[in-house]
């Protein structure tokens, strides 16, 4: 994963076999979770929001969802586990401030209500990721 921007990080994550896609999306929610700081100059907040949406439209939960779409159904993460599942639940947390560990960022968005519904959904599909044991 890289630089660019969500559609592209995409396009780039369905074009890797599945085990390399799992890897990179696995690699980047890690390295948020432990290292929030990295959000500040070595992981973009978009890469890492990219990296959780691919990891979520992997749940059975995400189906249906109307944010999963052709493109990132694509380039959704197979066989998410409950621990894939809780470390992008845990990034995710520190990428939107409810860790205690986050970094102060300034995400800009349009429609900040409609962002705001679509995290909670991402947190939504991940906790019931977390129920699923495997």
């Amino acid at each position: 994963m890289n630089n660019a921007s969500a559609p592209y990080l995409l396009d780039g994550l369905a074009e890797l076999p599945p085990a390399r896609r799992r890897q990179a999306v696995a690699m980047v929610v890690l390295r948020v979770w432990e290292t929030p700081a990295v959000l500040l100059n070595e992981i973009p907040p978009t890469q890492a929001l990219t990296a959780i949406a691919a990891i979520a439209a992997g749940l059975p939960g995400a189906a249906g969802r109307p944010w999963v779409d052709d493109r990132l159904r694509a380039a959704a993460c197979p066989n998410v586990t409950s621990e894939l599942a809780g470390r992008a639940l845990c990034a995710l947390d520190v990428i939107v401030g409810r860790d205690s560990a986050s970094v102060p960022l300034e995400l800009h968005v349009t429609d900040g209500e409609a962002a705001g519904a679509l995290l909670n959904e991402l947190r939504d599909v991940l906790m019931d990721g977390l129920r699923l044991g495997r």
